[in-house]
Formats: C-alpha cells, sequence, structure tokens
C-alpha cells in the first residue's frame, strides 16, 4: 500500500466505464504503478484535467492490489507548456518506451531522474533533436546497453577522425571505408557536440540501438529490484 504522497508523471491512459480512467503512473520511488482515477471524465471531478501526459504530478493512492485507487492528485511546479505540446508526438515515442523497460512497482530512481530532467530540458529549450539523442544514449547506458564511442569494435584502437565507420548494434562502430559516420562524427558525439552531426543519422544510430537492446529482451528483474505492494 502506498499512502504517501508520489512524485510522478503520466505514461499512459485509457478509459474505464463511463467516467474513470485507468493510468499507468511514473513515480520516484515506486517506478510504474497502475492507479484508477474514479470520475476523472467528469468536469466536476478532482482528477479532471490533471492526467495529462508530461506534466509532473504529486499523487496519493491506496490499495493492495496491483491496481491502485488514485485518492488525491497536485500539479507539482511546472505545467504543460507550449514547447511540450509542441512536440507532443516526438514525447508519446518516450513514452512508449518507458511503457515497454518500466516494470510494476519496481524501483526506478535513476530512470525517474532522467526522464524529469528531459522534461525540464525541453521546457526550457526547442533543441528537441539534441535534447532527445542526449536522452537515448543515456537511457541506453542505464540499460546496460550503452553505445561505445570511444574505440573501434574490431581493433579496440581509438576512434580515429580521418577514418569513417559503420554502427553494428551487438559490436559497436566498425571501420568501413564507405562507413556512414565519420570519426570526426563519433568523437563529436562523444563529447556532446551534437551542432555537427547529421540529425537523422544520428537519430537513425540511437534508436537502432534502442530497438536492439529492447528486442534483445532486457527485462525489469536484471536492472530492477522489485518492491511489494
Amino acid at each position: 500500500m502506498i499512502r504517501e504522497w508520489q512524485e510522478a508523471f503520466i505514461l499512459h491512459q485509457r478509459p474505464y466505464g463511463n467516467t474513470s480512467v485507468i493510468a499507468e503512473v511514473f513515480t520516484r520511488n515506486y517506478g510504474r504503478v497502475s492507479v484508477l482515477a474514479r470520475g476523472a471524465k467528469n468536469p466536476k471531478s478532482k482528477f479532471f484535467g490533471y492526467l495529462t501526459p508530461f506534466s509532473k504530478l504529486k499523487i496519493m493512492v491506496s490499495g493492495r492490489s496491483d491496481l491502485k485507487t488514485l485518492t488525491h492528485i497536485e500539479r507539482d511546479n511546472y505545467h504543460f507548456s507550449e514547447s511540450l505540446s509542441t512536440h507532443s508526438f516526438s514525447l508519446l515515442y518516450v513514452n512508449e518506451i518507458m511503457m515497454q523497460i518500466l516494470p510494476q512497482q519496481a524501483i526506478a530512481a535513476e530512470l525517474f531522474n532522467l526522464y524529469e530532467n528531459l522534461m525540464e530540458q525541453i521546457h526550457q529549450s526547442f533543441q528537441l533533436d539534441h535534447i532527445l539523442r542526449a536522452f537515448e544514449l543515456e537511457l541506453l547506458s542505464i540499460l546496460g546497453y550503452g553505445i561505445n564511442l570511444k574505440t573501434e569494435a574490431n581493433s579496440n584502437q581509438p576512434i580515429r577522425a580521418s577514418l569513417r565507420y559503420d554502427f553494428v548494434p551487438e559490436f559497436g562502430f566498425k571501420q568501413m571505408d564507405d562507413g556512414n559516420f565519420t570519426g570526426q562524427d563519433i568523437i563529436a558525439i562523444s563529447k556532446d557536440d551534437y551542432g555537427s552531426i547529421n540529425k537523422e543519422l544520428f537519430k537513425h544510430l540511437t534508436q537502432t540501438a534502442l530497438s536492439f537492446s529492447l528486442n534483445a529482451q532486457l527485462r525489469s528483474k536484471k536492472i530492477f529490484k522489485s518492491i511489494g505492494s
């Protein structure tokens, strides 16, 4: 049972009956939790208008089953901004990833901090491409699939700015004369200097790596500690 206030973000919601909503919430101390918000679709409900993605909330829930009952809710210190509204489609992609990797009720404080930082950065900047790529790289690192940006996969030699490389998810960057990436690109990424990197190529890199990590069925019991309800 979770009785104390929890910082939380809404990852997903679906209707339940005529007036209620079941939401998947990402909490700092308990990871992903399913909550039932009774009457949340009723304009007179205390939950109406609060269960929107990307806004930081404080919630309190009750119940011993896997589906908790939402009892109290407050908005935190920032609200859904124009920048979040503009980029909502891309951020829904982030939420889909979190839904895939987060187990029910398991400690995931490091991922919560990463997600929270992502939202704060987007509130402050419109450079969504750079922010998302940095998020994906850090997420891969947390999951144990961080991209080696320092050495070539076959030889373990340092990446050289004058050579070209291709990325192979199982191994890393391999030196190839017709590779998509220059060594200079890879070195720039390793220094968090994304300004000169082709946006589509960079996006393909991080999302290929994420797809591999998810398809490899890296799951929560390997990286999270489950907790009781």
